[in-house]
Formats: C-alpha cells, structure tokens, sequence
C-alpha cells in the first residue's frame, strides 16, 4: 500500500508544518511506501503565478461591475486597472522572497511607480513619509510581502472573504464548526473551487501509478484547514475510488471532534484519529492489512466484511452507518508502539524542496519575524507539557497531560543529517513548552559540534532560566524564546496556576536580555473573573517590560474557555459557582448530533471586547518601535481605572535580581550537589607574559579578560587546563572545579579569581 500524507492549505510559506513528517518517517520504518506533500505551499504557487493573477482579474473585475458603492467601486477599478503590472512582476517578486533576484529588490525599494502597489504597500510609504520608516535597499522584503498582502487582501475583498494565506477559512462563529451543513457550505468557496480542485486533478495525476490501494493521511492542525482538508478528500475519493482509504488527524481534530457524532463526515473521510496519531496509524493499517490477508475488499467508508470492533483511539463508521467511537480504547500494544516513536522517531525533511519556500517579512520586529522570515526544521523535544496546571489551558487532552522527552542526542544527530541534506540550518522547536534540562543538552551539543545549528521555541519562563543558563543557552545557538505570561500580576500568575511569579518573569527575562535572546509573551485579557483594575495593572506592567526592554514581542488573546481545560474541569466540580456556562452541551446524550464542540461561551465575557482596541493599539506601538511617551496618552482617555502597581515595579524586580546575581556569582558552589555543574564560555584561554609574571587571557562577549599569576609558579598552565576540561561537553561538577580551583591558590587570592572567572564567562547552572 503506498501512503500519501498532505497538509491541506493553508498553514505557513516559509516552512513546512513537521506533522505529516513525522508520520512519514514512522511509517516508511514500518515498511511502507509515503510520499508527504505540502498543498498549503502547491495551491499558493498556483494562484500566485501569472496566470492565476489574470484568472483573478478576469473573475474579481465581473464582481466589481455589479458592485452599487460608487467610492468602493472605484478603488476596486483603480486596482484592477493594474493588472499587466501585477501580472508582470508576480513571478520576481516570489523569487524576491525566496531569498533570489536581489537584485530585484533595488528596483523595489526606489517606489519609482513602476511597480504596483495597494494599501499595505502605500501605507508603508506613507508611514515612510511621517518619519516611521527609513526604505533603503534593505528594506525589499518588507515591501515585497506589503505588495504579497495587498493581493490576498483584494481578493478576500471581492472573491473569497474566507481566503488567507495562513489558515485558510476561520471558523464562522467564536465557538467553531459545530454544524457540519455550515462547513459543507465552505466548500464552495471561489479559491478552493477555482484553483484547489483543478490543482488537485493535476496533483492524483503525478501519484497515481496504478496501486492497488492507496492510503491518505490529512492532517488538520486548524480550523480553517478543515474546508481545504474536505475537498482534498473529496477529490481523492472522486479520482481513485475502491483504491482509497481517507484518515484525517491533527490539532483541530484532538481538541474539536472528540465528542463528534456526524456520520455524513464519514462521507470524506473514512477514519478519524485522535492524539499523537502513531498509534491510530499503525492500528488503522494493521487492519487493513488484516482484510487484505482475509480477501475481503475495503469501500469507502465502509468496514465491508470485517469486524466493527473499536480502533485504537479512532473513529469510524461502520457498513451500517453507526459511529464506532474508539477514542478510548486500551491497548498495551499501540500505546507502546505509540510511546516508542514520540521519544525515538524524527521528522524527515530530506525529499523537501525547502527553495520554493518563502520569508515573508510583516513587521520589522526581530523576534516576530521568527515566524514567517526565515526557513526552519520543525522538531520538539518533548510531547506534552511537563508542567501541565494552567488553568486556561486543554490539560486534560493528551497533547499537554501526556509527557513524554525525547532522546535529545539522536535528535541532533539527526537534526545535523538534515541540515546536511536540505541546507537548511535553523531549527523551530514547536514543543507546548521546552523543557529546561533537554534545552540544556541540546545546546552543549550544538555548541560542541561548533554550532552548526541554531534554534528558538517556546519555554516557560521559570526561576531555572538565570543568567548562567541564558549565557550558555545562547552559546549553544539559542536566539529567541517565546512563553505564555498569560496575566502579569502577582495574583493573576497565581490564580491561572502559571508556577512562577512575577519577580520570576522579570529576572528570567532579564537574564534572557543579557544573553541578547529575543523574547516574546503570550499575554490574555478577559479572563472569566478579571476586572478593569487587574486588565490595567497587567497592562502596565507589559508596558514596564517593554520599557525595560525584556520583551521583543507579545501578543494579546482574548480568553477562550475550552472543555479540555483545567478551569472547565474544575467548573463541573462546582468549584466556580459565579461561572456561567452559557452553551454547555449534554455530551452524554447519544441522540445529539454534534460536530465540532470545544469553545465555550461564559457570562459577562462581551463586556472585555472593550478593551481589545486599547490594548493592541498599545502593543502596536511597542512592536513598532515607537516609545512609550509616543502612546502614553492612550490610556488616560481610555481606562476608567489607574494603575494599582507602582510605576517602577518592575525596575525594583531589576535591582533585586542584580544584587540576587552578585550574591550568587561570589558564593563557592554547594558542597556535595552533584546536580551543579561549571562550562566555561570564553574564548580558549592563552599565556602570555615571562617567567614568575605570566597571565592567563581570554575573551568573552567581546572584551578580553586577564588574570596575573605572579608568584604562584604554574598556575596559569593549571588554571588553564581546568577552563579547558570544563569548557567541553555540559562542563564538570561544580563541586570537583572548585575543590581543583582552591587547591592552586591562598583562600584570599582565590576568591579574587573565583569572582573574576564567574562573572566573565565561567557559568554555573543545574541540571
């Protein structure tokens, strides 16, 4: 049975999405054929080309002939009237953002006129105008991407009000797709009509080689993938018939369809599977395999023939038209199975053409442009959080409850291969959030192998982040950390259960700002139980952040109260009797017809909407560049409240920390705590000088650094040795250095060094 595994449109342009990679590689090692195709970045090629741009035209210029709006129309006209321009440089522009055609870019950045331009490019000229911006040959991508925008936004504007090069197609409503008749209507859009479904006969053309059967894995990591992932389906089982067996998977599917009873779903797909998938995979084919080996003829949607007992973790619909739910379903022998490849089995991104990839650059922010500007590996180092108590969060779903590291040797071993085979160097860690001691080891790795990677994912900022580990973190190839703050205050971090306080944030940021690791906190407003003050003093507090610069980026979300979390959980317990579940469904009653059910809505939770404008437009001007006396004036007219935290509370968080870090750097590691451990960072350390006057020298952070060694014969060679021993590897028991460092020198010579190598490159941290 030969395997095609797709990622329907749209998800990202820069990188591919890991899941279908790591499917991929599982099953090739259980023997079977797989091809993994990308369709987010294939339909982007196709509508993005000259001739899907004159198709574009040709359609949205009916639309706007009938519009009634006279001023909307015109604009529409005045677009449109651009064509042969738009047409014409679509092609450089994409080489453009795919790192080629350089030279492109000078022609760009003159905005001489002969390239066309709509609102987001103008809007840049005219921020250009005011002082924001400065455009010189650099500043192309920015434009390009602006002029990438400025089509997608015509044609959600006329032909498809769903399309978006990321996550085609939100949900309809706040709570999602929970009537499988309005996602069916979905189906009809213009893009996916006009150019998926002629792209897709194209596609089955190239993969069809005349199999026997064949095996379909989509996968659904959003909402608005759901639309895209149907008409592929639809199109396969259109193309090949008895051939084809559909299972579909992913994020969207763990959180929205767990309690699905649509039967018509199964019109698409034959099988739907929950969680890490592996398991779901391997039971699925077993069984296939099964009625293969019996004779029996597998139709879709149909289970002609076999048993209709349950699957592991999966849903089916049997040839009676009745919904098998085996979403429970214990077996020893998937689990371990499923156990087994999350620790030891590793995305293979060798067969993918990373070149028509592209960097798209929407902000000049450094640490947002991670996302989109940039080519990455995707890879975590742990399924599951090993933290797993926020409240907001799905900690009952196994994708956060179930921990599970893996072994982070054979990732970079393998991570180096793929850097070999694919060029691609930089790797995005997607992990729910990186667990300390695996970041740890992967960057003594890196940093011993000479860096040959370099990485950035998503952490929790906790006490064990100091300046120490941040120092050799970055060392190791670390660039950027991205982490839920959530509620900045003392009580909102306690009450959502985040672990740490608020005087942990600021110093692990902080020592994150030392190390120059760019940081970006996911921040929520409009949590159930929140009040005007607590939304300001969090806000202020974000502010304070910025303007210590610890923070590169952020991001406001809008509290959703989903049925996997701790807070819901807890809610059914009658522990919040002032929570109002609004649209609770009986799960338990078999005669509902449910689709998707996930989000809920909560009493009260419209009266926050008020505060979205106020708070983006703050973090607007943050990601911006503009200072926080620009956009002072915001808040005052806007918040019934003051702030109820001191103006200088983070700066007092600040000092603590910096008398904390002195305190610790002078004081000799614990006796007998074989869980500390000393790496040296600086540069290999050198003699210089003659005999009974040497100095030992090195440099770190860029400034060079001597110790004297006068009178003490040898010490230099000896001090030497040990910075080179404990420079290796993940360095030595702080303990044995020390005891080492001690034997060389007088108690008062030595407290001299020891202050000296710890505060200039000699970093302790826990493992």
């Amino acid at each position: 049975m030969k395997i095609i595994l797709v990622q329907p449109p749209f998800v990202q342009l820069n990188s591919a999405y890991p899941s279908i990679y790591y499917l991929g590689s599982f099953l090739e090692k259980r023997g079977f054929e797989v091809l993994a195709r990308d369709h987010s970045i294939g339909l982007f090629e196709r509508i993005f080309s000259p001739e899907g741009l004159r198709r574009i035209f040709t359609d949205a210029r009916e639309v706007v002939s009938e519009l009634e709006d006279e001023g909307i129309r015109h604009k529409a006209e005045e677009f449109l009237s651009s064509e042969d321009q738009w047409a014409g440089c679509i092609e450089q522009l994409l080489s453009f953002l795919r790192g080629k055609n350089r030279e492109w870019g000078h022609l760009l950045t003159l905005t001489n006129g002969t390239l066309p331009m709509g609102n987001r490019t103008v809007q840049i000229l005219l921020d250009r105008d005011a002082g924001y911006y400065h455009l010189d040959a650099d500043s192309g991508p920015r434009l390009a991407s602006a002029m990438l925008e400025d089509l997608v936004e015509f044609i959600t504007a006329f032909l498809d009000p769903g399309f978006n090069l990321i996550r085609y197609l939100q949900s309809p409503s706040p709570l999602g797709f929970r009537d499988f008749r309005k996602v069916k209507e979905n189906l009809e859009g213009y893009i996916l009509k006009t150019f998926y479904e002629p792209w897709l006969e194209e596609e089955w053309n190239v993969l069809d080689r005349g199999e026997a059967s064949l095996f379909l894995g989509l996968t659904i990591p959003f909402p608005g993938c759901l639309p895209a992932a149907l008409t592929c389906a639809h199109s396969a089982r259109r193309r090949f018939a008895d051939r084809l067996t559909v299972a579909a998977g992913g994020g969207y599917v763990n959180t929205e369809l767990r309690f699905m009873r649509e039967p018509d779903f199964f019109d698409y797909a034959d099988y739907l599977c929950f969680d890490r998938g592996y398991g779901s995979f391997a039971a699925i084919l077993d069984r296939l395999d099964g009625q293969t080996r019996a004779g029996l003829k597998h139709s879709a949607g149909q289970e002609t023939g076999f048993s209709s007992a349950p699957i592991y973790k999966t849903i089916f619909r049997n040839e009676k038209g009745k919904l098998i739910n085996g979403i429970n379903t214990v077996s020893a022998e998937y689990k371990k199975i499923e156990d087994e490849a999350v620790s030891g089995n590793f995305p293979d991104y060798s067969n993918l053409d990373f070149s028509r990839y592209l960097c798209i650059v929407d902000s000049e922010n450094p640490m947002h442009r991670l996302w989109s500007d940039g080519r990455w590996l995707k890879v975590y180092l742990a399924h599951g959080c090993y933290w797993h108590k926020c409240t907001f969060c799905d900690t009952t779903l196994d994708y956060i409850s179930s921990y599970i590291p893996v072994d982070i040797p054979s990732l970079f071993e393998h991570l180096c291969e793929q850097a070999k085979k694919t060029g691609v160097r930089g790797v995005h860690l997607v992990d729910e959030t990186a667990p300390f001691p695996a970041l740890m080891k992967l960057a003594c790795l890196n940093r011993d192998a000479g860096r040959p990677l370099i990485f950035w994912g998503n952490i929790r900022f906790e006490k064990s982040f100091t300046q120490d580990a941040a120092a050799i973190l970055a060392d190791g190839g670390l660039i950027g950390v991205s982490g839920g703050i959530e509620v900045a205050t003392e009580n909102g971090l306690k009450r959502l259960c985040k672990g740490f306080t608020l005087e942990d944030l600021v110093q692990s940021l902080a020592s994150f700002r030392e190390a120059g690791i760019l940081c970006h906190g996911y921040l929520i407003y409009g949590y159930w139980d929140q009040d005007e003050q607590e939304i300001h003093d969090c806000a202020e507090i974000v502010w304070q952040l910025f303007g210590e610069k610890l923070l590169d980026s952020a991001f406001w979300h809008k509290f959703i109260l989903t049925r996997y979390s701790g807070l819901y959980e807890e809610w059914k317990h009658k522990k919040h009797p002032a929570l109002k579940v609004l649209d609770d469904v009986d799960t338990s009653n078999k005669r509902n017809r449910i689709f998707a059910l996930n989000d809920l809505s909560f009493a009260g939770e419209a009266a926050f909407d008020r505060y979205t404008e106020a708070l983006d437009g703050h973090l607007h001007g943050w990601l911006s560049g503009f200072s926080h006396r620009n956009i002072a004036d915001y808040p005052a007219h806007f918040w019934k409240t003051s702030p109820s935290v001191s103006k200088s509370l983070v700066k007092f968080y600040l000092r603590e920390g910096e008398e904390k870090e002195k305190t610790l750097r002078s004081a000799p590691p614990a006796d007998g705590n074989s869980t500390e451990r000393l790496l040296f960072l600086g540069s290999r350390p050198f003699i210089e000088g003659a005999a009974g006057n040497l100095s030992l020298n090195w440099n770190w952070r860029f400034r060079d650094y001597k110790f004297r060694s006068t009178g003490f014969p040898g010490l230099a060679e000896a001090l030497r040795d040990l910075l080179m021993e404990s420079s290796r590897g993940e360095g030595m028991e702080a303990a044995a250095f020390y005891k080492k460092f001690t034997g060389f020198l007088p108690e008062e010579e030595a407290g001299k060094a020891w202050a000296l190598l710890r505060n200039h490159g000699l970093a302790l941290y826990r493992q």
